[in-house]
């Protein structure tokens, strides 16, 4: 009896030890779970909405009317094979191109002739694919129409 008395506290403190290092394995298990769980939903909802849907093969004799569920959005356009013309001509006119954000890049474009909008949106297009800068040089390519030999005439 007089042993336990001592040794009362030393063991509360080593049992509070263990509890404390048991909850900080189970926090970092739980973190873990909770990321991986969420990266698993992300993708399932993507494959859910036809986003980045793995290539799997269709069920013998199955069709499109098969399927279950709303069809999914408009399938994108595959990206176009990259031009190293292209690429020459975007870092002629913008310096580390690739480093640029989306509105650095708009900013600039109004002062390109049509071949330079032309370049930068198939270099983009092939690329990061972003739709800020796709929309505005198709803008100013429809505003800017053509002109020269490459222009239709009747």
């Amino acid at each position: 009896m007089l042993t336990v008395a001592e040794d009362l506290p030393g063991l509360i403190a080593k049992g509070r030890k263990r509890v404390d290092q048991e909850i900080s394995n189970a926090r970092t298990v739980g973190a873990f779970v909770v990321r991986f769980g969420q990266r698993d939903l992300t993708r399932r909802v993507g494959q859910l909405f036809g986003q980045d849907a793995p290539d799997r093969p269709s069920p013998v004799g199955a069709t499109d009317d098969d399927r279950v569920g709303p069809p999914g959005p408009p399938t994108a356009t595959p990206k176009p094979v990259p031009d190293p013309a292209d690429s020459a001509v975007v870092e002629q006119v913008f310096a580390g191109y690739d480093t640029l954000s989306a509105s650095q890049v708009v900013r600039r474009l109004e002062s390109l002739e049509p071949d330079h909008l032309r370049a930068v949106h198939r270099y983009e297009a092939s690329h990061r694919n972003r739709r800020t800068i796709l929309n505005r040089t198709q803008q100013l390519l429809e505003a800017d129409p053509p002109v020269g030999p490459t222009a239709s005439t009747p």
